[in-house]
């Protein structure tokens, strides 16, 4: 018996341990007078297909407007090669996965955002905002950081250059689609 006390206790203390380096955020957020709090966590493989459901709902719109989006239906795979070699936030309220944020370190600590994402019925709450922050906090090393975003969108340029993301360049993705290239400098 003492045996296995020691056993739980040290699976206790792993998973423990397991927990404080993956926990990165609890955030309040104050909307409406009513308080949420929002967890920003490392995704894990086990989150791939649950991901790829919240960005098809994230995405859903630039999907229908342009024909493609290019994190649209994206395949379990390629989600787990995601999860595995790059940086993969998922945002969760009350237990459950409501946004997905994508991060790629690239050389000279200059990253590039490759999705932040909140199903539908959670924008508007400042959530967007604050992982936008958080991930900028969270890899403080970034001395630059880039991301693409359609070029209707004008929500998404709204937002971006709020936080001092400047328009680049642009990038003919197809005959429907055109990137925005934004940079912003820390």
């Amino acid at each position: 018996m003492h045996c296995i006390k020691k056993f739980r206790l040290s699976i206790k203390i792993s998973c423990h341990s397991l927990i404080i380096k993956k926990l990165i955020s609890l955030i309040h957020l104050n909307s409406g007078g009513i308080q949420i709090n929002i967890l920003i966590e490392r995704a894990y493989v086990i989150d791939a297909l649950k991901l790829i459901e919240v960005q098809n709902k994230g995405f859903h719109d630039d999907f229908i407007l342009y024909g493609e989006c290019p994190a649209y239906d994206e395949s379990e795979e390629a989600m787990i090669e995601h999860i595995r070699n790059l940086i993969v936030y998922k945002v969760m309220l009350d237990g459950e996965i409501i946004g997905d944020i994508i991060v790629r370190r690239r050389e000279n600590n200059n990253y590039y955002l490759r999705v932040i994402s909140i199903i539908p019925e959670y924008c508007n709450l400042g959530i967007g905002s604050k992982a936008l922050k958080h991930i900028e906090k969270d890899n403080s090393d970034a001395l630059e950081w880039e991301l693409i975003t359609p070029h209707k969108s004008l929500r998404n340029h709204y937002f971006y250059e709020k936080f001092g993301y400047k328009k680049i360049g642009e990038v003919v993705h197809s005959d429907m689609l055109t990137l925005w290239q934004y940079k912003k400098a820390m």
